[in-house]
């Protein structure tokens, strides 16, 4: 049987699946991490046996693929008693979950995963530094705490200079008058240089490549699905994200040269991933740099724009996966 590991309420890669799953009329149970912590089951896990019982069922045997997704993430939105422990009490619970769900991991690693949760946490230096020992053109990356070699790493790239997260952070901030700030990739300027602290905390910054355009790639077992987008007129923003809900954006199928997908291969393989989503960007020059790759990216608007049908083909590759 199969197991889907995702959101309690809907999620926009996780669903449609799931529909293809109940139209192939195909074995399947989801489960939340919600269900971990509320009551609509009584279960237990036995260490000593390596069993889990659900309603008095052993499910040990009886769950043969799992599909995870976007699972731990939901740690995020548990809500717990206003009071002045209340922060220390989420983190404890949250703390207290991932060690179990780790357990769980190890208990079920003999089963066929479509990316396991050790997996999920992608350095993005180490990213890059793998990337790059599997051939592939990744931009020139510093981490930099001072001014001073901040400025010649600037005029080392002729100005052409970004900053981003070094983490994958997904966070926001909220202000009194109502505000929302998220993290995005920024151009960094003279100006911004000289209004920096002479030392400052330890931050990525990287070289700002000539964009013809960017292209996304849903990378699954060994298959690619890439997408170009195509921006029309000159302006583009350094982060994607706020031209993705553009009138401007065109969302084409695209092909990648053979030595690309050999290369994007062999580091899919060497990170332990059998599915993601890739960024890339296509230069002026026409070569191909590598940026990151994400474990659970969306991809349903690339699916639906160049008419792929990944959520059919995600419900296909389980099911495929399943003992005959």
């Amino acid at each position: 049987m199969i197991l889907v590991l995702s959101y309690d309420a809907y999620e926009q890669g996780t669903d449609p699946v799931i529909s293809w799953l109940l139209h192939y009329e195909v074995p399947f149970v989801k489960v939340s991490l919600h269900d971990l912590i509320n009551h609509r089951a009584s279960y237990h896990i036995d260490l000593k046996n390596r069993d889990v019982v659900i309603n008095g069922l052993s499910v040990r045997d009886t769950i043969t693929t799992i599909w995870h997704r976007r699972f731990l993430g939901a740690g995020r939105t548990l809500s717990f008693p206003v009071g002045s422990h209340a922060e220390q009490l989420g983190f404890e619970i949250r703390t207290e979950l991932q060690d179990l769900v780790s357990y769980l991991e190890l208990l079920f690693r003999d089963k066929t995963w479509l990316t396991a949760f050790h997996q999920i946490k992608i350095n993005k230096l180490e990213l890059l530094d793998v990337a790059s020992q599997c051939g592939l053109r990744v931009p020139h990356t510093q981490i930099i705490n001072n001014r001073h070699d901040l400025l010649a790493f600037y005029l080392l790239l002729d100005g052409q200079l970004i900053s981003k997260p070094i983490a994958d952070v997904r966070g926001s901030y909220c202000h009194d008058d109502g505000s929302t700030y998220v993290l995005l990739t920024t151009t960094i300027d003279a100006a911004r240089i000289a209004a920096l602290p002479e030392h400052f905390f330890p931050s990525l910054f990287q070289e700002k490549v000539a964009v013809e355009f960017e292209i996304r790639v849903f990378y699954l077992d060994g298959r690619f699905f890439p997408t170009a987008m195509l921006l029309s007129g000159p302006e583009r923003h350094i982060d994607k994200k706020l031209d993705s809900a553009s009138e401007r954006v065109h969302y084409v199928p695209y092909q990648l040269p053979p030595e690309i997908e050999e290369q994007l291969t062999r580091l899919m393989h060497s990170i332990g991933l059998n599915t993601g989503s890739i960024d890339l960007l296509k230069t002026l020059g026409g070569e191909y740099v590598f940026i990151e790759v994400n474990p659970v990216g969306q991809y349903l608007a690339e699916s639906v724009f160049c008419h792929y049908a990944l959520d059919k083909e995600i419900a296909e590759w389980l099911i495929n996966h399943e003992p005959a």
